[in-house]
């Protein structure tokens, strides 16, 4: 990905960040800074910047996640880059079956899922104990990172492909259908209505509170879209290949008329 910085290697996967990153950084951090109304302005961004950095470490531990199962079914993980939509695990390949994808596709929310479950014990223990400001911004960014975590699991579970829930719904249709090509087709076809949903959302959500902030489901709206409509694309193109490819594979399985020539050894290989 161009204009990516490398922060380090981790678990021998680069992780780089590139600079759209720093946009909805910036976004987050005045979001949340917001909901400090009490604090003074310095301390509040200071929150806001705190807990925009935590929430961008969850979504790297829900791109690890994703990686370190897929190398378990012998798929590498070229890097792991946080940009302007999130984060996203670079795999060298396609997984190699069905159970593979899903191990795969659900091993990110629930990696999200644990640290968020870890996240709210914390809290309850904080909010039993703590004693003073800095153990109450404490367990505040500690509350950011459990909600964060559960927001990335819940959300990320949604059938939209190329979201974890669409690869999942991607892998079922695959293992039914023996048809990687046509199983790809299906799931892209039915996240680009979720993804509209989601803008329409936004637009909805704006249009009633006056709230920038709910500007960010537009942009993450038209961004799933447009993933999910190339997607479709490229499936339907790869599902009219796989048919051509079936139809001269019947051909070249029908016996020749004794005056035709055989076909090359070559030719029948390419046929199949």
């Amino acid at each position: 990905m161009a204009q990516t910085f490398t922060v380090g290697r981790f678990f021998d996967i680069r992780v780089g960040i590139h600079v759209s990153w720093l946009a909805v950084y910036v976004f987050l951090t005045f979001s949340i800074a917001s909901a400090f109304g009490e604090l003074g302005p310095t301390q509040a961004y200071a929150m806001g910047a705190i807990c925009a950095l935590a929430v961008f470490l969850s979504v790297t531990a829900h791109e690890f996640g994703h990686a370190l199962v897929a190398r378990r079914f012998g798929v590498r993980t070229q890097a792991i880059t946080l940009f302007l939509f999130g984060g996203v695990a670079t795999l060298e390949r396609e997984p190699p079956s069905p159970r593979a994808e899903i191990a795969i596709a659900l091993a990110g929310p629930a990696t999200s899922a644990v640290l968020g479950l870890l996240g709210w014990g914390l809290f309850a223990l904080l909010v039993v104990t703590a004693h003073g400001s800095l153990w109450e911004d404490t367990a505040t960014v500690v509350f950011y990172v459990a909600v964060a975590n559960g927001v990335l699991a819940v959300f990320n579970l949604l059938p939209s492909f190329p979201m974890d829930g669409g690869r999942v719904l991607r892998a079922t249709l695959w293992r039914i259908w023996r048809s990687h090509a046509r199983a790809t087709a299906t799931a892209t076809f039915i996240g680009i209505p979720l993804s509209a949903g989601l803008l329409g959302l936004g637009v909805f959500l704006v249009a009633r509170g006056h709230h920038w902030q709910d500007g960010w489901y537009i942009v993450l709206g038209a961004f799933l879209t447009l993933q999910s409509v190339v997607a479709y694309r490229r499936a339907r193109e790869a599902v009219a290949a796989e048919g051509l490819t079936a139809a001269a594979a019947r051909t070249a399985s029908v016996p020749c008329p004794p005056t035709a020539p055989p076909l090359p050894q070559s030719a029948t290989i390419a046929a199949r």
